[in-house]
């Protein structure tokens, strides 16, 4: 019996495989993070984190939102290989900084405070569906520099997005009242005196660092004090979005 010859398909040339500008496009006026694998990493690691909700929600900054968000924060602040130290909570995103002691610690605390974080906003909006637009976005901190320059950008983000701060300067819907009115931050003047915040009451709602860039590691390039203000980098549009700025409504809808 003769033997079965599998047959090809003939493709025409051009289409498929791996080719120059084949890549995923990405969406709206702000590209999405990175949906490839995390590299791995294992001791202890301090982190930026970002959390970004969807469009179209309602302000984060909501007294009754933040109320909600820090007692939740709070409760969660410290899990096993994970530590949040500082947050501050933005119109439509949240920022963190974390301790962590391996990447598979990191994703497990943050795919669990997501998805609480989104079933309490959902439960005070009263509305059910997506709450963050995408992945995390994750920054390792590696030296006394930069720390110093991550807890000013997530202690006085507020100042960059226009918000106003309480009359000592620092943003109440931050851990900032708390980091400069405790003995390791004594940078305010003696005369000067934080405003009351509303959980003034409480203990800070973060963990303790104990990472020596966040205890220490920071001071040795200075102290930081609330006339601080966040390093904003004037990043050049690229020239698709410089072309597509140019366009009239009426070209961009075709």
């Amino acid at each position: 019996m003769r033997k079965m010859r599998q047959l090809e398909f003939g493709f025409p040339l051009g289409h498929g495989g791996a080719r120059k500008g084949a890549r995923r496009i990405g969406k709206g006026a702000r590209a999405g993070v990175s949906h490839r694998t995390r590299d791995p990493f294992s001791g202890q690691r301090v982190m930026h984190i970002t959390c970004r909700i969807a469009a179209g929600l309602p302000s984060l900054r909501d007294p009754k939102t933040v109320a909600l968000l820090f007692n939740y924060l709070a409760r969660i602040c410290q899990r096993e290989g994970f530590r949040i130290v500082e947050f501050s909570i933005q119109g439509n995103h949240i920022h963190l900084l974390c301790e962590t002691d391996s990447q598979e610690a990191l994703s497990s605390a943050m795919n669990g405070i997501q998805s609480g974080m989104a079933r309490i906003l959902n439960r005070h909006w009263k509305r059910r569906g997506k709450v963050f637009a995408d992945r995390y976005h994750s920054e390792t901190i590696r030296t006394p520099t930069q720390c110093r320059h991550a807890l000013i950008y997530v202690l006085a983000n507020a100042q960059k997005h226009g918000w106003r701060p309480l009359d000592s300067g620092v943003d109440a819907c931050s851990t900032a009242p708390w980091f400069f009115s405790t003995p390791l931050s004594p940078h305010l003047p003696s005369s000067q005196s934080l405003s009351r915040h509303p959980l003034s009451d409480h203990s800070k709602p973060a963990a303790t660092p104990q990472s020596w860039l966040l205890r220490e590691g920071w001071k040795k390039i200075g102290p930081i004090s609330p006339c601080d203000h966040p390093h904003i980098p004037k990043n050049k549009p690229s020239a698709r979005r410089e072309a597509a700025n140019l366009l009239t409504p009426e070209a961009a809808r075709l």
